[in-house]
């Protein structure tokens, strides 16, 4: 191992190779470069340091807090909700109204009348979920049969814009 493959520790001043970094057992905690061994240290201080704080919490009991029903709360306005949803009555949205459509589903031989839209966030738990939907919407409709799939990556604007898949089902 040369000089320049290793770097020091500001901890103990103890030998990191590239390799401990580049593996994630040692690298910078809080702005300083530590080694395996001090970062393992200061790991178990923050666990202790966690356990500490909630062993410091109070307890409490479940039986005295009070707890408010929509209710109880006195609403100042009354009548319509002036906040409007643009996604409500969307296929994003999950409001699916397919008992509105006019044209009937088509024959296996025949070209695609309808379509349907889904999306997901890009980690593997959103596009697990994604893939749920899917199957479940297929397996609740025997009368469904995929034409054409296409997909699409590119920002969805919500609350925050994020890189979702979309997939767009013709049936």
């Amino acid at each position: 191992m040369t000089e320049a493959a290793t770097k020091s520790c500001e901890g103990c001043g103890g030998a990191i190779s590239h390799d401990q970094i580049v593996n994630r057992h040692a690298g910078l905690v809080h702005g300083v470069l530590l080694c395996p061994a001090c970062v393992q240290k200061k790991r178990e201080e923050a666990i202790a340091a966690q356990k500490a704080a909630a062993a410091a919490r109070p307890a409490t009991d479940v039986a005295d807090e009070k707890i408010a029903l929509d209710e109880d709360l006195e609403s100042p306005a009354k009548g319509p909700s002036k906040i409007r949803s643009f996604a409500q009555g969307s296929t994003l949205a999950g409001a699916h109204h397919e008992s509105d459509l006019k044209r009937p589903v088509s024959a296996t031989n025949e070209p695609p009348t309808r379509i349907r839209t889904f999306h997901s966030k890009l980690t593997p738990a959103a596009l697990a979920h994604m893939d749920d939907l899917i199957n479940e919407w297929i397996d609740a409709d025997p009368d469904v049969y995929i034409k054409n799939v296409t997909t699409m990556v590119g920002p969805f604007e919500a609350k925050h814009v994020e890189q979702h898949l979309i997939v767009t089902i013709f049936y």
